[in-house]
């Protein structure tokens, strides 16, 4: 006998069920997501558990188990005798835990990888949105970078100097990726800058002392960082895309990895 083509598949050997959703993950849900769309913000302070309620139509317990999840969170701040408020939320804490697991000379090349994703699309967006404001304290902050690495550059051996050059490095490179406007990229950067720092110290220690033993002056103008602030402000992306490549070590450059 011919099974019948209408029949019903069995679902007896199926693992996964279905989980219905809590009321109390429900408020939570819908608080966050009015947080995230700007119905409420940084420091405001929210309705009460019983306007909540009401809006809601849950009981108030509901409503203060779903404010003790957010709070937990850091999403919110619960004040005795106050209420509860919107806290600035940012994942730098969160994503800072992480950091350890990208240190190590073996993922060199991944902070240098990551470097040049991340920074060449906050140039693009820099040299599309930057005010006036923010390319005059990217000068400024170029300026301060220059002054340290020419001084740095009179004494190499002086471990003071060394420092000073990475934090201006660093500094520039931040100020560009603020200036993208784009808040998670920012976050991002400022989680890995411990690794971004090591990446910076290898390849400014490194090409120093080559440039010196190759009886070369240092770059001065000619540093790769004045070239990439011209771009930034002529929007010459093109341009920034190779100094970028050369600049991080991913292609060899001539007068810091080359000297033919």
């Amino acid at each position: 006998m011919e099974q019948s083509q209408n029949r019903v598949p069995s679902v007896s050997g199926r693992s996964t069920k279905i989980n219905r959703v809590s009321i109390v993950d429900q408020v939570c849900s819908s608080i966050k997501q009015d947080i995230a769309d700007g119905v409420w913000q940084s420091g405001d302070k929210l309705p009460s558990e019983a306007e909540f309620a009401d809006t809601f139509g849950v009981n108030r317990l509901s409503v203060r188990m779903a404010l003790q999840k957010l709070n937990t969170l850091g999403i919110i701040e619960t004040r005795v005798g106050e209420g509860s408020f919107v806290c600035h939320f940012s994942l730098k804490p969160v994503l800072s835990e992480l950091s350890p697991f990208y240190e190590g000379e073996e993922r060199y090349k991944d902070v240098q990888q990551l470097r040049n994703l991340l920074e060449y699309e906050c140039m693009r967006l820099a040299a599309i949105s930057a005010s006036e404001e923010e390319k005059s304290a990217l000068k400024e902050a170029l300026k301060q970078y220059n002054d340290c690495s020419a001084a740095y550059n009179e004494n190499m051996d002086d471990k003071k100097l060394l420092e000073h050059v990475i934090d201006a490095d660093f500094n520039f490179h931040y100020k560009v990726v603020k200036m993208s406007h784009n808040k998670l990229y920012k976050d991002i950067y400022y989680m890995v800058q411990q690794l971004i720092r090591s990446h910076i110290t290898n390849l400014v220690s490194r090409r120093s002392v080559q440039r010196k033993n190759a009886g070369l002056p240092p770059l001065g103008e000619n540093d790769t960082h004045n070239k990439i602030y011209d771009c930034i402000i002529n929007s010459d992306m093109e341009t920034l895309h190779q100094l970028m490549e050369e600049l991080l070590g991913i292609i060899p450059a001539k007068g810091l990895d080359i000297f033919d």
